[in-house]
């Protein structure tokens, strides 16, 4: 009987030691929730990062010691955590590809193609350095004619333009989907009616709200110049009806 006694006392312990006010918990979560939702409003850095990163860290303590109950199975952490890093790891080893190469098993990434297609320029002061080192001093390097690289307006359009607009510019590219308002359908005689090509230019370069349209339209400049964005323009017009 004391046997009995002594065990039955044991398992009345532990239910004590696993009881958990499961309420009160999601209450302080959804509370927490709120805060960190309502911080960043506030403008001021520190708030920002205290309420989006340090009550995330706090939720998600809450969560993994009370409802995962991790705070009594401490034995299955450490494969928790080797299951997540195998998990990481094979996330990794299926992403990286499309990042770190620009051609694979039945896939091209076409943005990463046309980057490298454009080129970067080197900087100027480079380019003397290795020309003196190429040529002795007291001599002078012939000079080479380069052959101005013609701007692909198609295919500018094609890589980054389709994406919302589509490839025939009837605004209906794959990004269109989650935006609102929709992108232009430059195949709609509306669209083009009282625009200008300075109006429109200034729109590739500046984004739509250099114009007062929508925001959702980027700015390119950084892509194109004046000459490059005409260039892209003039194709553009070729969805006109």
């Amino acid at each position: 009987m004391t046997d009995q006694n002594e065990q039955h006392g044991e398992q009345g312990h532990h239910g004590e030691a696993h009881h958990v006010n499961y309420r009160k918990i999601y209450i302080t979560l959804v509370v927490l929730l709120a805060i960190s939702v309502i911080g960043p409003h506030f403008g001021i850095v520190w708030v920002t990062l205290i309420t989006a990163f340090g009550i995330a860290v706090v939720k998600a303590n809450l969560v993994v010691q009370n409802f995962m109950h991790l705070r009594w199975e401490k034995r299955i952490m450490k494969w928790m955590l080797a299951t997540s890093l195998v998990l990481m790891a094979l996330l990794f080893a299926g992403v990286s590809p499309d990042v770190m190469e620009h051609t694979g098993t039945r896939w091209v990434n076409d943005a990463a193609l046309a980057a490298t297609a454009r080129g970067i320029e080197a900087p100027h002061h480079e380019g003397e350095a290795a020309a003196e080192e190429a040529e002795p001093a007291g001599t002078e390097a012939p000079a080479v004619a380069e052959a101005p690289q013609e701007f692909d307006a198609k295919g500018a359009f094609t890589t980054v333009c389709a994406t919302c607009h589509g490839p025939m510019g009837h605004g209906d590219g794959p990004g269109s989907a989650a935006l609102n308002p929709k992108p232009a359908n430059f195949s709609d005689p509306a669209f083009w009616e009282g625009k200008t090509d300075a109006e429109l230019i200034k729109a590739i370069r500046e984004g739509g709200a250099s114009v007062g349209k929508s925001a959702l339209m980027p700015a390119w400049g950084g892509l194109y110049d004046e000459a490059k964005a005409q260039a892209l323009l003039t194709y553009i017009k070729t969805f006109k009806p």
